[in-house]
């Protein structure tokens, strides 16, 4: 019993570990990806502006 205890332990180390470095990578990515799309959404809006600006003449 006392050896499954301890290999459960790694077990429970090595996910947490994991789920961490999973995090940490997908907060990366996450804030890169964010940047990207607040680029697109703003060249969208522009367009959009630009658009309806011409359609009412101003």
């Amino acid at each position: 019993m006392g050896r499954r205890g301890v290999q459960q332990r790694v077990v429970v180390r090595l996910v947490l570990v994991l789920v961490l470095w999973f995090v940490l990578v997908l907060r990366g990515r996450l804030v890169v990806w964010r940047r990207v799309v607040l680029r697109w959404w703003r060249r969208l809006r522009r367009r959009q502006l630009s658009r309806r600006r011409g359609a009412d003449g101003g």
